[in-house]
């Protein structure tokens, strides 16, 4: 199984300079664009290619290499229209800050790494030699994995470099029913289970801190408004992507954890809700609003999955319907069986941890989703439960009637 992991590395190179190429790439691909549109949204690479090569390589600049780069880059966004059957009334057209897509690798031309730093093609010509900036396991990828392409593209008056990079790893033999279930929520940020430990993570701090901007920045908002002051501007940009970091920063931790927890119990399968349009066609109060488009459920989900895909690891979405009303041991399902953070089943009595319990549930859907692709190849994501649950103690479910199945087949 191949992985695939995209690192930014921050250039010490002069911003001007940087424009230059960029607004050099941005007008080639707008002329590209503009050509292809008049041929009828030409989306055939070579085509467009002798139709555009050479003059765009005179007009702008560009070497061989990038040149086609940006004629690919320009044929790939007409045929996403085309498959999507969009259609078009005017040419597709490029910012000038747009990204300057780069070649690396063994055979890339456009830049590549070296002892005394980057190599890179610009339309000034190659630069050797210039300073770089990366994350801490940069060093890891350069030796341990192959190198892809790159993206060039100026942020906030910084100049930075969008790497792939591609390894291979050995996908890990998962069986049935070695399933962690993991319940996303609001309250208590995650609940991770194997059937017989446990892990939480309580939102507690993570709400006070967002909180805590929120007022800040309402405030602030207030006084601009009122004032327009430049202090209150400059403070307001100051604190502007703050909380996404922290929540950016909280979503890893976490992510990291529940894929050790994972792997300490021996279970090479995480099953998750598929919360998919989940904040679509929700009458709520505004403040049950606001938590849920807070809610960085999607971003958790991406970061477990990568994490979880170094390891050979796999990660299932499973139905969320019922998964805090249904009991995980008789499988009875009832509003009432919830009261916050407390479930009891109004059937067999089961009492435990609201939270937990929907843990359960989600492990249980899937083992059933693993067991279904085992017999007939295709994954299963409908709200499922097992007779007896593997995790839990001898004896404990025997003889208890499952939860109602529903299997989707492709």
């Amino acid at each position: 199984m191949e992985i695939v992991r995209t690192t930014k590395t921050r250039l010490d190179w002069d911003v001007a300079a940087a424009k230059r190429t960029v607004e050099a790439w941005s007008a080639a691909c707008n002329d590209i664009s503009q050509q292809a549109f008049a041929q009828g949204c030409l989306s055939n690479t070579v085509r467009l290619h002798r139709l555009v090569y050479r003059d765009i390589r005179t007009r702008f600049g560009l070497s061989a290499q990038v040149a086609q780069n940006a004629i690919r880059h320009v044929a790939s966004k007409y045929a996403g229209a085309r498959i999507k059957k969009i259609q078009l009334k005017r040419p597709v057209t490029f910012s000038k800050q747009c990204a300057v897509a780069l070649q690396g690798g063994e055979r890339g031309r456009d830049f590549g790494f070296r002892h005394k730093g980057v190599s890179l093609w610009t339309v000034d010509g190659r630069i050797k030699g210039l300073p770089f900036h990366g994350e801490p396991r940069l060093c890891e990828y350069l030796s341990e994995w192959k190198m892809g392409d790159g993206r060039l593209f100026i942020g906030k008056g910084k100049v930075y470099l969008s790497i792939s990079f591609k390894r291979e790893v050995e996908t890990v033999f998962k069986p049935n029913d070695a399933v962690v279930g993991v319940d996303r929520g609001i309250r208590v940020l995650a609940t991770v289970t194997d059937g017989q430990r446990q892990l939480f993570f309580g939102g507690g701090h993570t709400h006070h801190v967002r909180n805590r901007y929120a007022k800040t920045r309402a405030s602030l908002q207030k006084k601009k408004a009122r004032t327009g002051s430049r202090s209150t501007r400059r403070t307001l940009k100051r604190l502007s992507g703050r909380e996404r970091r922290f929540m950016r920063n909280d979503n890893h931790v976490m992510s990291r954890r529940i894929v050790d927890f994972s792997r300490d119990t021996g279970n090479p399968t995480i099953a998750v809700e598929d919360l998919g349009g989940i904040r679509n066609g929700r009458k709520l109060r505004k403040q049950q609003r606001t938590d849920l488009n807070r809610w960085a459920f999607y971003e958790l989900e991406q970061f477990i999955r990568y994490k979880a895909d170094t390891f050979g690891m796999e990660v299932i979405g499973v139905d969320p319907k019922y998964t805090s009303q249904g009991c995980s041991r008789c499988g009875h399902t009832e509003k009432d069986n919830r009261h916050q953070h407390r479930f009891l089943c109004k059937a067999c009595g089961y009492e435990l941890h609201a939270d937990l319990n929907a843990s359960r549930n989600i492990r249980l859907r899937g083992i059933l989703a693993r067991q279904v692709l085992c017999e007939d190849g295709s994954l299963s994501c409908g709200p499922e439960a097992r007779l007896v649950d593997p995790g839990s103690k001898p004896g404990e479910g025997a003889g208890k009637p499952s939860a109602l199945a529903v299997t989707v087949h492709d």
